[in-house]
């Protein structure tokens, strides 16, 4: 799994580390590291790039099937979501909804009505 480093254009942010911890402690090696417009497009025309997600707070884990960059359009991984996407989002939902322990304490309990 890449995703590009914390240089500023990224927040970092509670879902991005835990998506990050979750794939590392589920033995996906985790890598970060910049990827430019161009690589992603080729890289996923050669099939080497299967699948995207996004993540964050409101979108938890959102998979991208098909990336319009100007004028330009590409496909990922046939436009449906992949193997890792879809765990990764069923891991978090999981932590979220407390159906497996937070080994980390990131969440938490919040009171009021």
């Amino acid at each position: 799994m890449v995703t590009p480093p914390l240089t500023g254009t990224l927040l970092p942010g509670v879902t991005r580390d835990t998506l990050l911890t979750l794939a590392a402690r589920r033995g996906y090696t985790v890598r970060e590291e910049r990827v430019c417009v161009e690589q992603w497009r080729a890289e996923s025309a050669s099939g080497l790039v299967t699948e995207t997600f996004a993540c964050g707070t409101a979108a938890l884990v959102t998979p991208v099937g098909e990336v319009c960059d100007g004028t330009d359009r590409w496909t990922i991984g046939g436009g449906k979501p992949g193997p890792l996407t879809l765990e990764m989002r069923d891991a978090l939902g999981d932590l979220h909804q407390g159906r497996v322990p937070d080994p980390h304490g990131r969440l938490r309990v919040h009171g009021g009505r």
